[in-house]
């Protein structure tokens, strides 16, 4: 990766020119094809910059493809509804919605065969989409988030100011940060200190408590100490690359992110699309590699996530997305999924992630009632949690069911 790169251009209209010519090359290179093509549309910024990009270049027979279907998860009083619709409209395509109030994210017997995944049931409804359509590609908006700059808090912009010396522009950017994320302005400029500082002596989890989402997220566990120490997990970095170390300080966390992706293999296809070229343009290697070089006050500033993208691409996009401020959460959806499933292993007598030594039973039982009632539980963790119990569930009855057939 371009860890020791930096692009400065002195106009930044040359960013501008040089992401749209990229971003085009990274969608054309997934439309070499004559079927018609799927597109995952949520109507936020990434999956609409694919969706009308696509279109205009198969509108100018730039591309081999010349037929394309969107596909939208929709749910009752959604943010994102009338964006799709508003971005189906202009593009003048079909647009395929999937409501997760008739699929769920998750069910109890579809959580997946080699390792547990959410989106089974959805995602099994996406292939059958894309063979009614005869589709063998789906383009996705998946990685663009972090390569666009979509950060609430990207303060340690501060550093590179710091380590330049230029002591009052450091003071002018920590205050400008201090204002938007309500923090004493003393606690941006000391943690750009110890950002600035040599890799050795900066405390790698900094970067672990920072990332693009608007609310802090609870640290609550329920899992076993003694499996955390078994299983490394009290120094989970340890797991990952380190080299994302060695950047800029603010670079730190888009590297630290991306390697993290990358390693866990989040863009790899899920069970049910693995027979389709399941395929995210942002994630193209020359746009990720220039992404990466573009300085991180050129990607995002202060109240302008995503400052880059927007300049750029506010030409592709119909007029009611170039004011789109905000993007629709995915919680209703998944308390709506979880809570009956929470509801069941609260009356189980048995679960299997409490046999095996994986978590206990009285503070994952108490999150589970918790969760059933709206109330704070670290949703994040205990989702894993209850996918993974469901998953062992599901092995168990396979194992039993080839032994009842091997005795029959």
């Amino acid at each position: 990766m371009p860890i020791g790169d930096t692009i400065r251009y002195q106009n930044e209209h040359r960013y501008e020119e040089e992401l749209r010519s990229l971003f085009r090359e990274a969608v054309a290179v997934r439309l070499q094809t004559e079927s018609p093509v799927l597109a995952e549309l949520s109507g936020g910024l990434d999956s609409s910059s694919v969706v009308c990009v696509a279109t205009e270049m198969m509108h100018g027979r730039a591309v081999r493809a010349t037929h394309l279907s969107s596909v939208s998860f929709v749910w009752q009083n959604s943010l994102d509804n009338s964006f799709i619709d508003d971005v189906v409209s202009h593009c003048g395509i079909e647009g395929v919605r999937l409501s997760t109030h008739e699929i769920p994210i998750i069910a109890e017997t579809e959580v997946g065969s080699v390792m547990p995944e959410p989106f089974q049931p959805l995602r099994k409804s996406i292939a059958k989409v894309a063979r009614e359509l005869g589709a063998r590609t789906v383009l996705t908006g998946q990685a663009g988030d972090l390569m666009m700059g979509n950060w609430f808090d990207d303060s340690f912009q501060v550093a590179r100011s710091l380590r330049s010396f230029r002591l009052d522009r450091a003071c002018r950017e920590a205050l400008a940060w201090s204002r938007l994320l309500r923090r004493p302005i003393y606690q941006i400029l000391w943690r750009a200190v110890q950002a600035a500082l040599p890799p050795t002596l900066t405390p790698k989890d900094m970067y672990t408590a920072v990332d693009g989402s608007y609310a802090p997220r609870s640290n609550e566990t329920s899992l076993v100490s003694s499996f955390s120490c078994r299983a490394g997990l009290f120094d989970a970095e340890s797991y990952f690359s380190s080299f994302w170390m060695h950047t800029a300080p603010e670079r730190r966390k888009y590297f630290r992110t991306l390697t993290t992706m990358l390693e866990l293999r989040h863009l790899q296809p899920p069970e049910p699309l693995q027979h389709l070229d399941y395929t995210h343009p942002f994630a193209h290697r020359p746009l990720v590699e220039f992404l990466m070089t573009v300085p991180a006050n050129v990607l995002c500033r202060p109240c302008e996530p995503r400052r880059l993208m927007r300049s750029a691409f506010s030409d592709f996009w119909p007029l009611k997305l170039r004011e789109r401020r905000s993007k629709g959460v995915f919680n209703a959806p998944w308390q709506e999924s979880l809570r009956p499933v929470a509801r069941a292993l609260v009356r189980a007598k048995q679960l299997q992630v409490v046999e095996c030594g994986f978590v206990d039973r009285a503070s994952v039982l108490s999150r589970l009632g918790r969760l059933c009632h709206g109330l704070d539980c670290n949703e994040f963790q205990l989702r894993q949690i209850i996918m993974l119990e469901l998953w062992l569930r599901n092995r168990e009855n396979e194992v039993l069911a080839e032994q009842m057939l091997r005795a029959a």
